[in-house]
């Protein structure tokens, strides 16, 4: 699972193009793989989240100086086939084999699956409410402190998966791309290099890792939590397999291209805010 990336606001001291239709076009069997994992539903909880979001930038970059047209600017951004486009074209689906994505399909259209997928979904979109977060950590917190062996599990399947470092990454790269599309919009005196941007970006990596960590078994714990210990091993080990390693990796590349491509066009349009009124 890939955490819906808020962008690090507290990294910074005419809006770009919407997305057009994606020419891509993905094979049956892919698009069934897609289905099943609930892609049109993790799409509407990113469309939420990054709307939220997107809106709650003009507090901390132009207070006052958005309004209707921020706003605007914001849902148009994160349109639902907008982010579909971005997600497609960055799925590596050449790295998928028809053989894989039959063997991904069957996990999850499984009975097991299926209730895998609801959890994880429903856990998603619970969780991108603050306080349901913060509720959530404490439920970890408990965990940690009874010493819970359910972590264990978590920790196996964490580190099966790589989460922390592709989640890690994933928000550094956001972030870079933020500032970027600032940059690209004019929103400094002078367009600033990119190896500057990278190294102000990477300045926020521990404390990144920090809260990855945090969110990850937090979600965990309430995503699986109708899980046996035994089903929770049926799906590490399907993440172990040949087909549960390439389902991670390609995902995780197509959530990142939707993330890094929003944060672009996000920054590109809020610089355009930050330096005078938008035309």
């Amino acid at each position: 699972m890939l955490r819906a990336i808020c962008l690090s606001v507290s990294l910074v001291i005419g809006a770009g193009p919407l997305l057009a239709q994606t020419s891509v076009a993905l094979r049956e069997d892919t698009l069934a793989m897609l289905d099943a994992i609930g892609l049109e539903q993790s799409i509407g909880i990113m469309v939420q989240a990054g709307t939220r979001d997107g809106r709650g930038l003009e507090e901390d970059l132009f207070p006052g100086r958005g309004g209707a047209a921020w706003g605007h600017i914001v849902d148009g951004l994160y349109a639902h086939d907008s982010l579909r486009a971005a997600f497609y074209e960055g799925f590596p689906e050449d790295r998928l084999t028809e053989e894989r994505a039959e063997e991904i399909l069957a996990f999850f259209s499984s009975e097991l699956g299926e209730r895998i997928v609801e959890g994880e979904l429903t856990a998603w979109e619970a969780i991108t409410d603050q306080a349901v977060e913060d509720a959530a950590n404490e439920v970890y917190f408990q965990y940690l402190a009874d010493a819970d062996p359910r972590l264990d599990l978590l920790e196996r399947f964490t580190e099966v998966n790589d989460f922390v470092d592709f989640n890690v990454m994933g928000a550094l790269n956001a972030n870079f791309s933020f500032l970027r599309g600032m940059s690209d919009g004019g929103a400094y005196e002078r367009p600033i290099p990119e190896d500057m941007i990278l190294t102000q970006v990477w300045q926020s990596e521990p404390e990144i890792r920090e809260d990855t960590i945090l969110w990850l078994y937090s979600f965990q714990l309430m995503a699986y939590a109708e899980l046996s210990d035994e089903e929770l091993e049926a799906y590490i080990a399907f993440s172990e397999s040949d087909a549960g390693q390439l389902y991670n990796s390609t995902i995780f590349a197509g959530y990142e291209a939707v993330f890094s491509e929003m944060s672009y066009r996000l920054g590109n349009a809020a610089a355009i805010f930050m330096t005078g009124e938008p035309t």
